[in-house]
Parts: structure tokens; C-alpha cells; sequence
């Protein structure tokens, strides 16, 4: 079913909302720490783990808003050349947004497993020892999570549509092959690779934007960021 431009700018706002109401949880209930942490010195261990029951509900409905830009159709049209400001700030709300939401979830897991080893939950902890899980179980874990931070940004452009920050930001990038349609998973890696690339030198080395609206690493992976308009 095709959405109206009314609804989908209506979920914009929703999702715009729900990214601004992640900075009001940090700032209220003093968040200290979001996900795990290991670090190894002198041969001793610390280890800290830490989150909070309401950032936990709003990662759940996270997932759910963003499965909902996976699945919804609406008509679009090109709507000029987005700058490169535009760009960055969807980036940064991509980033921010799937960090939220993996260090989350894998925040739980490794409290879950230590409420398995100290017989009683909390959602903080820290410690100068390690475990046997350690090894087998949470550095493994913070592969998965970066992992999954990279997929949640490929996985959209493979189905043809945009990440939460994209969606906010009115942003679409078109694959190597033509102005619509999917990426193949291949080129969606390379894609988001290079991408990160750029924006990670962003601060230091500003890209140029050519006649056409690219920037290196659009001419490098063959595709063009374009801003839409619901219709």
C-alpha cells in the first residue's frame, strides 16, 4: 500500500521526536555508561557494563520505527542537490541511533549473564577481575555489535530504502546502476564503507561536491545522494 505524503512526513516527525527524546533520557535519568567496556592493562582486568529500563523501552520501539521505514511505500521526487551538512547530520543520527540501540541490547545480554554469576540483576556494574565468559562471550560480543551497526546501515540501501537518519533528512542514495532500485549486498558494503570513510574525515579533510552534487567517495562507489519529496 502507497502512503501519502501526509503520513510519511508524519512518521518523519515521529522518528525525529523519538531521536531528540534519546538526548532528554541521557540528560534526566544521568546515564552513565550505554553498553559494555573491556580493557586489559598490567594483566588486570576492568570491566563495566551499563544501562537503564527506559533507554531499554526506547531501543524496543526504536527497532519497531525503523522496521516500519523498511516496509512502507510512498511515492517520491527529486527535490534539488542536498548539502553537505544535511548529509553529515543524517549520518550522525544513523550513528547515533543504531549505536543507542545495539549497546543496548548487548548491554542486557552481559547483565543477564552476570545476574547469572552474582545470582541477583542490576543494570550497572563494574569489575577488576575477569571471567571465563569474558572470552567466550562478551569480546565476541562487541564484534556482533559493530557488525551490526555497519548491516543497519547496508540492509536498507539492499531493500531500496533509507536508514532512520536518511528518512529524518529526506535523503536517498541511488545505486551504481541507475537512478531506482536495490543495491546488491556487495555494493551496499562497499557503498557504506567508503562512506564511513568519508564522514569519518569529514572534520579534518571537508570533501568537495562536483557539478553534480558528489563527493569522492560518491564518484568512487558510482552513486549519487539525492533529496526527495513525498508525494
Amino acid at each position: 500500500m502507497v502512503q501519502t505524503a501526509a503520513r510519511m512526513n508524519s512518521l518523519r516527525m515521529v522518528l525525529t521526536a523519538w531521536v531528540i527524546l534519546l538526548f532528554v533520557l541521557f540528560y534526566r535519568i544521568s546515564i552513565r555508561q550505554i553498553g559494555f567496556s573491556i580493557h586489559k592493562s598490567d594483566d588486570a582486568y576492568h570491566v563495566s557494563v551499563g544501562s537503564h529500563p527506559f533507554l531499554l523501552g526506547w531501543s524496543i520501539i526504536a527497532v519497531f520505527l525503523f522496521l516500519a521505514i523498511m516496509h512502507i511505500e510512498g511515492q517520491t521526487s527529486e527535490d534539488g542537490m542536498p548539502g553537505l551538512r544535511r548529509r553529515f547530520l543524517a549520518f550522525l543520527i544513523d550513528f547515533i541511533f543504531s549505536l543507542a540501540v545495539t549497546s543496548t541490547f548487548a548491554a542486557m545480554i552481559a547483565l543477564l549473564i552476570e545476574c547469572s554469576h552474582a545470582r541477583r540483576f542490576t543494570w550497572s556494574f563494574e569489575r577488576s577481575y575477569s571471567l571465563p565468559t569474558d572470552n567466550t562471550i562478551l569480546f565476541p560480543l562487541v564484534v556482533l555489535t559493530m557488525a551490526l551497526m555497519f548491516l543497519y546501515f547496508v540492509w536498507p540501501l539492499t531493500r531500496g530504502k533509507q536508514t532512520v537518519g536518511a528518512f529524518i533528512m529526506r535523503l536517498s542514495t541511488t545505486p551504481p546502476f541507475g537512478n531506482k532500485g536495490r543495491f546488491t549486498f556487495r555494493e551496499a558494503a562497499r557503498r557504506v564503507w567508503f562512506e564511513f570513510r568519508g564522514f569519518t574525515l569529514f572534520a579534518v579533510i571537508k570533501p568537495n561536491l562536483d557539478g553534480q552534487g558528489r563527493t569522492w567517495y560518491d564518484r568512487e562507489t558510482n552513486c549519487r545522494v539525492r533529496l526527495i519529496r513525498f508525494q
